[in-house]
Order: structure tokens, then sequence, then C-alpha cells
């Protein structure tokens, strides 16, 4: 009983500590403002999020709903798709520039959503 409990309370934070050297690494490969150094960092912080409760030991259970969640993955990795080409100058769109933005907070925000929902949904899948 006392390792499940020292699990439930070291695993997310093995987690965490996995996840700063993630970013420390990326920002020594690529360059801190970069859209893929946004993207990625992004990335791993929702795949830490979707893994802290399963690292801790608590199982959950699909609904059914879990395609919705590769659903709304979908739409925002056509989102940072658009964002990604809008940056390099591929496209431009002023009726789309005034609902979306290409801040790299925003990228880092929707990449993590990305990766959490995309996480959560494959650990959820029906057996």
């Amino acid at each position: 009983m006392l390792l499940r409990k020292l699990a439930a309370a070291f695993c997310p934070l093995l987690l965490c500590l996995i996840t700063c050297m993630i970013y420390h690494w990326l920002d020594t490969l690529m360059s801190a403002g970069s859209f893929w150094s946004f993207l990625l960092k992004g990335m791993a912080l929702g795949l830490c999020a979707a893994l802290v409760l399963p690292a801790a030991g608590v199982k959950h259970y699909t609904n059914g709903l879990t395609p919705w969640l590769l659903v709304g993955a979908a739409v925002l990795l056509l989102l940072l798709l658009y964002q990604y080409l809008e940056s390099i100058g591929a496209v431009h769109s002023e009726l789309l520039l005034t609902v979306l933005t290409i801040n790299g907070q925003v990228v880092l925000v929707e990449s993590t959503v990305m990766g959490f929902m995309l996480t959560t949904a494959l650990l959820n899948r029906r057996r």
C-alpha cells in the first residue's frame, strides 16, 4: 500500500521533471522562438498532462466519446498547419488572420491541447 501511495505522489513529479528536461533539450536544439519549438514543447506538455493521472495509478474508462477527441485534435492539427504555412509565407488570408494569430504562445497552447486530446483518446480507446 505504501508503494502505491509513493507511486501516486512521485510518478507525476517524475513526469514534470522529464518534461522540464525535454524543454531544456529543445531550447538547446533549436531557437527558443521558432514555430517548431513552440509546437514540440506544447505536444510534450499535453502528453505530460494527459499522463499524470495514469502515472499516479488512477484508472479511467471510455464513455464512447473518444472519437470526438480525435476530431478535436484533427481540427487543431489543421489550424496549426495553417499557422505554420502563414508563418513561412506560403498562404495568406486576411479573414482568417482577424480571428487567428501566429503568436508563439498561442501555438504552444493549441499544441498542448492537441497533445492532451490525442493522448487521452489513445489511452481511452475501446479494447
